[in-house]
């Protein structure tokens, strides 16, 4: 054993004591010092020290300290740390730690002994911050030392402090290049220990396991990388890690598996949707760049299309090398995948996105998706310039009356079916026709277009028993050119019998139209179709010299066949063609089609959005014309109302002050009258009170007689001049509510006037005009000098009847003379005072009566204000953000393209396969 191990482990008093004497080291050490003490010049700090651990050994604490305190030589720092092992015994920690952190040495393995010490000492203590402090100085000091990474990995686990032990894997890992810290580092990865972490943070260590282990390299990937997906950190993730990646080298003895499978996954989840275009441009080339150096051969078609797909999207975005190792794989790729699954996969994935985004599903181009992948039938197209030629021979072809001449002009399939049903398939909907409906230029009043395709069941034997469906290909106009909709057409397409009458001869224009369809359709069978009548021999004979020299110098491809409404010739041929399709059936061409129809989809949603934002435009502009239009309406009616209410008003006013006129006129005169009713039989002592009464009761039979029935009568006129008036307005009403449902196109404005305000009228007017209620006034009693004059005389002169001629003369003269103005406009007052409730209530009626039609102006005011606001923002963002229509729709086009290549490299597979 060497010297530090002794004075590790308190074992170099075993250097001076012999085993095999029967003598106690203690009893054997005190020899030893006796001894030296008797030489001339004793040094006895060796014996000290030694004496120092057998103390210690035997927990005598004190006794080792005291020897330990008087050690003089190189163990003196030695000696000093063992004092402190002792007070640590002891739990004198205070004292322990003082004398550890006093220790000033130059010697590695008591620094490193003193370290474990306190850290040891801290633990006790439960001092965590420290103990961490003093082992993570301990590794940095001597990560070798032993057990000091042990110590430490065990003290983070311990603690949870999954940072520091984390890093002490990596610092192991990257030092000592043992795959056991790499499979510690991966266990903690596993279980959660390693959030908030730079993916960089690893890199080192992967490099050293890439070294060591390529199996465990891989498995600490694939743990990073399911780690960052799950803390949602996926993108920052592929980025650095591929980037990282690209610059290593892949063994190529070496099965990716596992990685491949993580590309193959995150690749689908990237082109998911959940990514913007500009994020992926960043993070695909390196990602695609690893992926096809990591795939297994069995998946290599799967970057390897990914590659020139996004190529064809962004030209440039992938480097050279990149290109050209997809193209050696792709085309050496063996690879079972259905493509077709995955087409229709793609074309739910298509629809479901316009459902989503409440866009319209284009209805034509679906039909036609579904029947391209109807493989238990074969499409067979007729082509020709003239309507009559096409119907003439697929109504003796099929054998059934199912075209007429100049009904040829719209893309239709003709198929076989239980019972005869005919719809049509436009862009926006479908509608099922009746039998006269069938290729109409007009359907209900729309027009019928190329963009319609009808489809033409019926029980059709010659259709069943073939499994054929007849696509009639729209008339070819003069000019040679093929439109989207009319290729959308052909394309589902397995034959083309192009139709030629032998009367009209093969035009240029027909040979041009043969041309142009075999370029856009070259894997399509087609016949030149002779119609024979045997009338024009000379042009029949033209048509198949033209033909077959084109055929020969390869101008045209295909078949002619002469063609004669004849039942063995319509066999043969049905026999010839029903032969080859199930001689040459492509299932791959028609999944490309489909493919074709999918690409059909989304250029329709591209142009959607164009639409849309049209649409939205021209709707915010419409919006507020028609919210400016209805405000001025709405001005227009307020004017109205308030010229309604001032003219009804102003008129009641006028009745009641005409009628406050005539009352005001008359009653004096009424008053007056009564000096005829003074006699000398009167009673003059009692004459002023019957007076008054009679007075009153004239006034109160004027009023019902006289003045009642012409206010009544005035009433009446007022009432049906309003009621007048106010129609006039609900006419108004009725005229804006007809303007404006007809810019809305729908009779979503209902503008009604409440006229029940007249019944309330009438019903007040009838209870206030059936009698007067008149309340007696003081007209004879009042209390003015010259009546009680009056008064008192006659009280005085009525005793004597010489005297009675007089008195009625006086009273006469002072009826007649008397000033009734106050009294008339009294009674005035009283008699118009009830109704003046009603004129009061007028403005508040007719307030009423336009109420409900001022609410639903701004109503509608209000909720078009609403649209134009959701308008608005929907169009800021499809302005402001593009991408969130524009970016979905590319990678579906992508995936697209993905599966397209997959297809070419399938066909190119087969046509080998073949030859």
């Amino acid at each position: 054993m060497n010297i530090e191990k002794q004075l590790i482990t308190k074992s170099y008093y075993q250097s001076f004591v012999d085993e095999n004497l029967e003598g106690h080291p203690i009893e054997q050490l005190g020899e030893l010092f006796f001894k030296e003490q008797k030489k001339e010049r004793p040094d006895a700090s060796y014996i000290r020290y030694a004496q120092g651990e057998v103390y210690f050994l035997n927990k005598d604490y004190e006794a080792a300290i005291f020897k330990w305190e008087n050690v003089q030589n190189e163990f003196e720092q030695w000696a000093r740390k063992n004092i402190a092992d002792a007070y640590l015994e002891m739990e004198l920690f205070q004292n322990a730690e003082e004398i550890y952190l006093a220790i000033q040495t130059e010697f590695l393995v008591l620094q490193m002994e003193i370290l474990l010490q306190l850290f040891s000492l801290y633990l006790q203590q439960n001092n965590d911050n420290k103990a961490d402090q003093i082992i993570k100085q301990a590794v940095n000091l001597d990560p070798d030392y032993p057990n000091v990474t042990k110590l430490a990995r065990s003290f983070f686990e311990q603690r949870e402090d999954w940072p520091s032990a984390l890093n002490l894997a990596i610092e192991e890992s990257v030092r000592t290049k043992d795959t056991k810290w790499l499979e510690i580092l991966k266990n903690y990865i596993r279980s959660g220990y390693a959030k908030g972490f730079e993916p960089t943070y690893f890199f080192q260590a992967l490099s050293v396991s890439q070294e060591l282990d390529l199996d465990l390299f891989e498995q600490l990937i694939v743990s990073l990388w399911e780690k960052y997906e799950d803390e949602n950190q996926l993108y920052d993730w592929l980025l650095q890690i591929n980037s990282y990646l690209k610059e290593k080298e892949f063994s190529s003895d070496y099965d990716w598996n596992e990685l491949s499978n993580l590309y193959k996954k995150t690749y689908d989840t990237l082109m998911g949707g959940a990514f913007s275009m500009e994020k992926l441009k960043v993070v695909m080339p390196n990602f695609l760049h690893v992926w096809i150096r990591v795939i297994g051969k069995e998946d290599e078609v799967f970057p390897s299309s990914a590659v020139f797909a996004w190529n064809e999207i962004i030209p440039e975005l992938l480097e050279n090398d990149v290109l050209l190792w997809a193209e050696k794989k792709l085309f050496q790729a063996e690879f079972e995948l259905d493509i077709l699954e995955k087409s229709k996969e793609l074309n739910e994935a298509i629809l479901k996105w316009t459902e989503d985004h409440q866009l319209r599903k284009n209805v034509r181009l679906q039909l036609l998706s579904n029947e391209v992948i109807d493989f238990n039938r074969q499409f067979i197209g007729i082509v020709g310039m003239y309507s009559s030629t096409k119907a003439a021979f697929v109504n003796h072809f099929i054998n059934d009356q199912v075209l007429e001449n100049g009904n040829t002009k719209v893309s239709s399939i003709i198929q076989n079916g239980r019972e005869f049903i005919v719809t049509e398939y436009n862009n926006e909907k479908s509608n099922v026709l009746s039998y006269e409906d069938i290729y109409r230029e007009k359907i209900n009043g729309n027009e019928v277009t190329e963009t319609s395709v009808i489809n033409v069941r019926l029980p059709n034997q010659i259709l069943e028993q073939n499994k054929f469906s007849i696509v009639n290909i729209p008339d070819l106009s003069f000019i040679p050119a093929l439109t989207n909709e009319l290729i959308d057409t052909l394309r589902i397409t397995d034959t083309i019998l192009f139709i030629l009458d032998e009367i009209s001869g093969l035009t240029e224009v027909e040979f041009r139209w043969a041309q142009l369809i075999q370029q856009e359709l070259p894997n399509v069978k087609m016949y030149f179709i002779v119609l024979n009548d045997r009338k024009n021999q000379e042009n029949y004979t033209d048509i198949y010299y033209k033909l077959n020299k084109a055929i020969e110098h390869d101008e045209l491809t295909g078949t002619v066949f002469d063609y004669e409404q004849k039942d063995e010739l319509r066999q043969k041929l049905a026999q010839r063609l029903r032969t080859e399709w199930q001689k040459y059936k492509n299932k791959t061409h028609r999944i490309a089609n489909y493919l074709y129809m999918n690409k059909r989809l989304l250029d329709d949603l591209f142009e959607q959005r164009t639409r849309i934002e049209k649409q939205l435009d021209k709707t915010i502009q419409w919006n507020e014309d028609f919210v400016s239009r209805m405000t001025g309406a709405i001005h227009q009616l307020e004017d109205m109302e308030s010229e309604k209410i001032a003219m009804i008003r102003k008129s009641f006013v006028l009745i009641k002050d005409e009628t406050k006129k005539e009352i005001v006129k008359a009653i004096p005169e009424v008053l007056k009258e009564m000096a005829n009713e003074v006699t000398k039989d009167r009673d003059f002592r009692k004459i002023h009170v019957e007076l008054n009464d009679e007075m009153n009761r004239r006034i109160q039979q004027y009023l019902n007689d006289i003045i009642l029935p012409n206010f009544l009568s005035r009433v009446k006129d007022w009432f049906a001049i309003s009621k007048d008036e106010l129609k006039n307005a609900e006419s108004f009403l009725e005229e804006i509510k007809e303007g404006f449902n007809s810019m809305l196109q729908e009779d979503r404005l209902q503008l009604q006037c409440d006229f029940k305000i007249f019944e309330d009228w009438q019903r007040d007017i009838d209870r206030l005009t059936i009698k007067v209620n008149y309340q007696p006034v003081n007209i004879f009693n009042r209390a003015t000098v010259s009546q009680i004059l009056l008064k008192g005389t006659g009280k005085v002169l009525s005793r004597f009847t010489n005297s009675k001629e007089s008195l009625v003369n006086r009273y006469k003269q002072f009826i007649e003379s008397q000033d009734y103005q106050e009294i008339a406009e009294t009674i005035a007052d009283q008699f118009l005072n009830p109704f003046t409730l009603l004129e009061q209530g007028l403005d508040r009626d007719i307030r009423i009566f336009f109420k409900e039609a001022f609410e639903k102006m701004r109503l509608i005011v209000a909720e078009v204000d609403k649209d134009t606001v959701e308008k608005q923002q929907q169009l800021a963002n499809l302005r402001e953000n593009p991408e969130v229509f524009r970016d979905p729709l590319k990678i579906f086009d992508i995936t697209r393209l993905q599966y397209k290549y997959i297809l070419e490299v399938e066909e190119m597979s087969y046509i080998n396969a073949s030859q």
